[in-house]
């Protein structure tokens, strides 16, 4: 048997320019199996949201190279120490209070802390709310949705499905009906470019 070689994880941030960019990101991190503790997606006028990530060092590295062949995030924080944490919560504080960001980012944020069983549908939920805010508020984030090559067709119909089964589940028709008509865009891109992959 093969020893296994323990890596370092490092906790990271991720900056998006724009909806395009944070779903080419989000697909390359769920394609390569990396924890993703949080999201937020804060549009404002120099990005569009942020990953706070866990990933060793090998993964960083790789993701370092798709982001110079691909562009998949703007900036990127390494936090190697407690100081580095504090430092960036500290920069953040100070960009919410002069632009009052807390306020705009406060509906899209979730964090990733399992504990038991409620916390994994706890998260689930609140990653189908904040898709489904997008979907509602930002039409160009369902078009690139629809067309980004981060993700499947498959990977796509599997999301959008358990979306809907989730929001059946609690009684919303209308975020249901919404999640349909994305489902048949995606599927009207597929069948037009005749390429599922």
């Amino acid at each position: 048997m093969a020893k296994y070689e323990r890596h370092r994880e490092f906790e990271v941030h991720l900056l998006t320019y724009d909806g395009s960019q944070h779903l080419r990101l989000h697909g390359w991190l769920k394609r390569n199996d990396v924890l993703i503790k949080s999201e937020t997606i804060h549009n404002s006028d120099d990005s569009f949201g942020r990953f706070m990530i866990f990933i060793n060092d090998i993964m960083l590295e790789k993701l370092k190279e798709q982001n110079l062949e691909r562009g998949l995030f703007l900036d990127i924080d390494v936090m190697n120490t407690e100081n580095e944490r504090w430092n960036i919560i500290k920069k953040l504080d100070k960009e919410e209070e002069r632009e009052n960001l807390l306020d705009k980012i406060q509906d899209f944020m979730f964090s990733f802390q399992i504990k038991d069983k409620d916390d994994i549908e706890k998260f689930l939920s609140q990653a189908n709310e904040t898709s489904l805010k997008l979907f509602k508020q930002n039409e160009s984030f369902v078009d690139d949705y629809v067309t980004t090559k981060e993700l499947t067709y498959e990977d796509k119909i599997k999301d959008i499905d358990l979306m809907i089964e989730a929001f059946v589940e609690q009684g919303g028709d209308e975020d249901s009906a919404l999640l349909v008509k994305v489902k048949n865009k995606v599927t009207e891109f597929y069948d037009k470019s005749s390429n599922r992959d």
